[in-house]
């Protein structure tokens, strides 16, 4: 004979998909900060080497993407660790639905 399972052994509930999706958007922020802080860093060393001339209107819009680019490729892989330190030091946080 087989047993049927209660609708709680089978689907989260909604406290828990919430708490979750809270923590997925708390982690992709943290991404998202850390983007943004390395593209700033970029940008800013960018602005410190010196040039013979200045970049055109068009080039140095190509730079702009670029880095941020290269800031979110760096942040999702994880390269700098400031995201999930960030996350770690928040995580505890977030509010639980257990009461």
């Amino acid at each position: 004979m087989t047993s049927i399972r209660s609708i709680d052994e089978t689907q989260p509930s909604a406290a828990h998909e919430s708490f979750n999706k809270q923590k997925e958007r708390l982690q992709q922020a943290c991404m998202d900060f850390e983007s943004l802080l390395t593209a700033q860093l970029v940008k800013s060393m960018r602005a410190s080497v010196f040039r013979d001339e200045e970049p055109d209107h068009a080039m140095g819009i190509y730079e702009s993407m670029l880095d941020e680019g290269l800031a979110r490729v760096w942040s999702h892989q994880k390269s700098l660790g400031i995201a999930q330190w960030l996350y770690q030091s928040l995580e505890p946080l977030v509010p639980t639905n257990d009461k």
